[in-house]
C-alpha cells in the first residue's frame, strides 16, 4: 500500500517557516552567548593577572575588595534587577506595565550606588589606604554597571540573544585593553580600579533600546507583583554573601591582607564556571518563565531532582580537578605568593560545583515568581554558612572555604529538594480545595 506523507496546510506554512527561522537564530544567539562567555572568562582572568603583578599581593588588595564589593553589589541588586527586567518583556509589552519595572530596576539600582559609596567610605582606612578617590570610582562602577544590566535585561527580554552575547564580549574586550594600557604604564592600583568602571559603558554597542517589532502583550503581569525584585534581591543577597563574601570574611576572622588576596585569587578562579553561568541564566529564565505561565507548570518543577543530581556529580568533579590544578594554575597566572592551601583549593572546587546547580535551580523560582520560597532556601543557607565559621577551628582560608561549602550544598538541597517537595504538595492541596 502507498505510503501517503501529510502535507501542512498551507496557511500555516508561513508560521511554520517563522518559527523555524526564530529557533534557528535563537540557538546562534546561544551559541554566541557561549563564545563571548569564553572571551569573557580570558580577559577578566587576564585582567586580574595583570593587576596582581603590577601590583603585588599587598598592594592589589584594594582590587581584590573593590571587585568583591563590584561582584556583590552587581549580583544582589543589579543583576536581580535584570532578571526583574527580561521576565516581565518575556511576558507583557505593556507600556504601564514595563514602566512600574523600570522604575522598581532604578529603586535596586539607587541602592547599589548607596552601598557601594558608604562600604568605600566606611572602610576607607582598612582597605583603601585612606585614598578618597575610590568613593568616585566605586560611584562609577555602580552606575556603569547598572546601565550595563538595564542593556542587557532589556536584549535578553526581547530574546535577542547575539545582541546579550555582544554585551559581554564588549566589556570583557575594553577590560583587557585598558588593563594592559595599565600595567605597560606601571599603573598604581586607582588606575585598575578606573578601568572597572570604564569597561560596563562598552555594552551600549549593541544599541539595546531600539524598537522591537511585535503586537503588544496586555494584562500578563499579575504573576510578577511588586514584591517579586524585593524577595529575589533578599534571596540573592543571602546567596551572593555566601559564594562572592569570602575576601572579606577572612578579614574578619583574622586573616592579614595577603590572606584576603589570595583567598580572592583562588575564588576568582574557582567562580570562573559561576561567574560564566550567570550569562547563560539569560537564555534559561524567557524559557523557564514560558514554562511557568504555560497550561502546564508542572513540567517546571521536574527540572528539579536532575539540577540537584548535577549539582552533586559536579561537586564531586571540582573538588577532584581544584584538588589537583587550583595551585599550579594560581601559581602560574597570579605568582607563587598567590597559591591557597590544599584543603581550601578541594573545598572551593566542591562549593562551586553545588553553587552550579543552585544557580539553574534558582532559576525555576524566578520564572514562577515564587520569590519567598527562594530567600528562605538561601536564608537557610547563610545561617547555616555562618554557624559553620563559628564553631569550625580551621585558619581563617580554609575556615572561609568550609562555609562555603555548607552554605553552597544547603542552598541545593532546600531549592532542589525541599522546597520542590512542599510547593507541589500546596498546589496539589490547592487543586482538590478548589475541585
Amino acid at each position: 500500500m502507498e505510503r501517503t506523507v501529510p502535507t501542512p496546510d498551507t496557511a500555516t506554512l508561513p508560521a511554520m517557516v517563522d518559527e523555524h527561522a526564530t529557533r534557528r537564530t535563537e540557538n546562534i544567539g546561544t551559541g554566541l552567548i557561549v563564545a563571548a562567555t569564553g572571551v569573557s572568562v580570558v580577559g577578566v582572568l587576564a585582567f586580574q593577572a595583570l593587576g596582581s603583578r603590577t601590583l603585588g599581593a599587598e598592594a592589589f588588595a584594594p582590587i581584590a575588595v573593590l571587585w568583591t564589593l563590584m561582584f556583590l553589589v552587581f549580583t544582589v541588586l543589579q543583576l536581580p534587577a535584570e532578571q526583574h527586567l527580561t521576565r516581565a518583556l518575556v511576558v507583557t509589552r505593556s507600556g504601564p506595565d514595563i514602566s512600574r519595572v523600570r522604575r522598581d530596576t532604578l529603586f535596586a539600582y539607587a541602592v547599589a550606588l548607596t552601598i557601594g559609596v558608604l562600604f568605600v567610605s566606611v572602610n576607607l582606612s582598612r582597605f583603601f589606604e585612606d585614598d578618597g578617590r575610590y568613593i568616585a570610582v566605586t560611584a562609577a562602577i555602580m552606575v556603569s554597571r547598572s546601565l550595563m544590566s538595564t542593556v542587557r535585561g532589556t536584549v535578553a527580554g526581547h530574546r535577542r540573544f547575539a545582541a546579550y552575547a555582544g554585551t559581554i564580549a564588549a566589556e570583557a574586550t575594553t577590560m583587557l585593553v585598558l588593563g594592559i594600557l595599565a600595567a605597560a604604564f606601571d599603573a598604581p592600583a586607582i588606575v585598575f580600579a578606573a578601568v572597572m568602571a570604564i569597561s560596563p559603558l562598552a555594552s551600549l554597542v549593541v544599541n539595546p533600546f531600539s524598537k522591537v517589532e511585535g503586537p503588544d502583550i496586555e494584562g500578563h503581569l499579575a504573576a510578577q507583583p511588586g514584591s517579586f525584585l524585593a524577595w529575589l534581591i533578599v534571596a540573592t543577597a543571602a546567596s551572593q554573601v555566601i559564594i562572592a563574601g569570602g575576601p572579606i570574611a577572612v578579614s574578619f576572622v583574622g586573616g592579614s591582607a595577603a590572606a584576603v588576596s589570595i583567598f580572592f585569587t583562588s575564588f576568582a578562579l574557582l567562580r570562573g564556571p559561576v561567574t560564566s553561568a550567570y550569562n547563560l541564566v539569560a537564555r534559561v529564565l524567557p524559557d523557564f518563565t514560558e514554562i511557568a505561565q504555560s497550561s502546564d507548570p508542572k513540567r517546571l518543577w521536574a527540572w528539579a531532582p536532575r539540577l540537584t543530581l548535577g549539582g552533586a556529580v559536579l561537586a564531586v568533579l571540582g573538588a577532584i580537578g581544584a584538588g589537583l590544578f587550583l595551585q599550579p594554575i594560581v601559581s602560574a597566572i597570579y605568582g607563587p605568593s598567590f597559591a591557597p592551601p590544599d584543603l581550601a583549593a578541594a573545598l572551593g572546587g566542591a562549593g562551586v560545583g553545588l553553587g552550579l546547580g543552585a544557580l539553574f535551580a534558582t532559576q525555576m523560582y524566578s520564572a514562577s515568581a515564587k520569590g519567598s520560597w527562594l530567600a528562605a532556601a538561601w536564608a537557610i543557607g547563610l545561617v547555616m554558612s555562618i554557624l559553620t565559621l563559628v564553631v569550625a577551628p580551621l585558619e581563617p582560608i580554609d575556615l572561609v572555604s568550609l562555609a562555603f561549602v555548607v552554605g553552597e550544598g544547603t542552598g541545593l538541597l532546600m531549592l532542589g529538594i525541599a522546597m520542590p517537595a512542599l510547593i507541589t504538595r500546596r498546589e496539589r492541596r490547592v487543586r482538590r480545595v478548589a475541585t
